[in-house]
């Protein structure tokens, strides 16, 4: 069984640093407009993809006035615990490690941490053609 212990997120779109921690099986995530609920999400879906669900440039997300950032979290996977960092440096280079080793290529990382993202847009999947329901099967399935 995969869960998520704790995120850290430094120099990550609207938060300094911050960090969370999940004590709990089911974790509900509320809050008012605008202080990052969303943002926190996208941060655990870099854990997950190595990348962003919302958007496909990494220096987008970087806080406002800094040159990079930095998202750790701490997962439990059967009993094991892991750690995965995804660094983006100030030249622009993204980094990904695992337990302090860095991945030469992300791909060896995508299914680790199996995630859905069920957004707003995702209306198509339900009102839209078959080809829309099929490449988010293929999406969950190559995981």
């Amino acid at each position: 069984m995969l869960t998520l212990q704790s995120i850290s997120l430094i120099q990550f779109k609207n938060y300094s640093f911050q960090s969370f921690q999940f004590n709990e099986r089911v974790v509900g995530i509320c809050g008012r407009n605008g202080v990052g609920k969303t943002n926190l999400l996208d941060a655990i879906h870099y854990l997950c993809f190595t990348k962003s669900y919302f958007s496909r440039s990494d220096v987008v997300n970087v806080y406002h006035g800094s040159q990079g950032f930095r998202i750790e979290g701490h997962f439990s996977l059967n009993n094991k615990e892991e750690k995965a960092v995804c660094i983006l440096r100030e030249t622009g280079k993204k980094e990904f490690s695992l337990n302090d080793e860095t991945y030469t290529r992300f791909s060896k990382h995508i299914g680790r941490y199996p995630c859905v993202v069920i957004a707003p847009d995702d209306v198509e999947l339900i009102i839209g053609g078959s080809e829309e329901r099929r490449k988010f099967v293929d999406t969950i399935l190559s995981q």
